[in-house]
């Protein structure tokens, strides 16, 4: 079983993607979504382009060798938010869980040294959720990937508590990966990613500091990506409505801006230097990790330059990303 003395040294990337290539037909609510090839070599998950190979989300030797040109020794793997099967009916949610965690650790095992992978749950289920939490503890996965909206409920809700909670009282990481949810006004211009996925990300961590999770659950360690959306900017603002407003204060003690600094993980992913300094200035040191979004198109090409660019300390990154899978 991998273990930290047995992890390539080197940057820790805790950001990004591979999916099994058995799981391509990811099933939904009218049915089942498909991944294929089109002309020109690209996915496409229906009409949608991917824009990745299947050699880059699925080919481990590809995988390592990018790693390689990056200076990534180690990459923390979880499957393309796509794959989150948050619509599909609940056995067929539990099964397609199953089966990405299944063919993710089978892929890990190629280079258990340079491949940590994350599993997938379904949520349409409690007992489902569960059963795979148990499954991917007693299989020595450290960590889940979960989309930060479900349905029209977000983490922080009520209605979720149970997924975070177990994940808490399991001793697993979680990561969380917005899913380009459609809205109205988001129809062109990839709006639905370059501005949806942020908000999508501040919504959760806004509902989660704003509902007591940490108060709740602890022990939960939880990271965001993207370098955690737009919050860093929100910060102000819902610190004076939880000051101003008995109902945003009710379910916390404790400032939003607190609490995220005191509990919340980033990766550096911030797409610029002006936005990763605000994130710096917002997350705790010791819980800022490495991010690229590896193989998308809004992945960064050079995460460790960007992060020296920002003037974070590498071993520190390393540390950190270790602190936040348990190890």
């Amino acid at each position: 079983m991998t273990s930290p003395s047995t992890l390539a040294p080197g940057h820790i990337d805790i950001h990004a993607h591979l999916l099994p290539e058995d799981c391509y037909e990811i099933p939904a609510a009218d049915g089942v979504r498909r991944l294929a090839e089109r002309a020109d070599d690209e996915l496409h998950l229906g009409d949608f382009p991917i824009a990745v190979t299947r050699d880059q989300i699925s080919g481990v030797p590809r995988i390592l060798a990018d790693m390689d040109a990056e200076d990534i020794a180690v990459r923390v793997v979880s499957a393309p938010p796509y794959a989150f099967a948050v619509s599909a009916e609940p056995d067929a949610a539990a099964d397609y869980a199953r089966r990405v965690n299944e063919g993710l650790m089978r892929m890990c095992e190629n280079a258990p040294d340079r491949l940590v992978p994350l599993g997938v749950l379904p949520f349409q289920d409690r007992s489902a959720t569960a059963i795979e939490v148990k499954r991917l503890v007693a299989d020595g996965v450290r960590g889940v990937s979960v989309p930060p909206v479900v349905g029209s409920f977000t983490l922080g809700d009520p209605e979720l508590h149970h997924v975070l909670d177990s994940c808490a009282e399991a001793g697993l990481a979680v990561l969380v990966h917005p899913t380009q949810q459609p809205r109205p006004g988001f129809n062109h211009h990839y709006l639905q990613n370059l501005i949806g996925n942020p908000v999508e990300s501040a919504t959760a961590i806004a509902s989660i500091l704003l509902g007591g999770t940490f108060d709740r659950a602890p022990a939960l360690r939880i990271a965001f990506v993207h370098g955690a959306g737009v919050a860093p900017a929100l910060l102000g603002r819902w610190d004076y409505g939880w000051r101003m407003r008995a109902d945003v204060s009710a379910d916390s003690a404790t400032a939003p801006s607190e609490v995220f600094r005191n509990h919340v993980y980033a990766d550096s992913l911030a797409h610029s230097v002006e936005a990763g300094r605000l994130l710096c200035a917002t997350v705790h040191p010791e819980r800022i990790t490495l991010g690229s979004d590896y193989p998308f198109d809004m992945a960064d090409a050079h995460p460790v330059r960007s992060a020296e660019a920002l003037g974070l300390d590498q071993d520190a990154l390393r540390t950190n990303a270790l602190r936040w899978l348990a190890w």
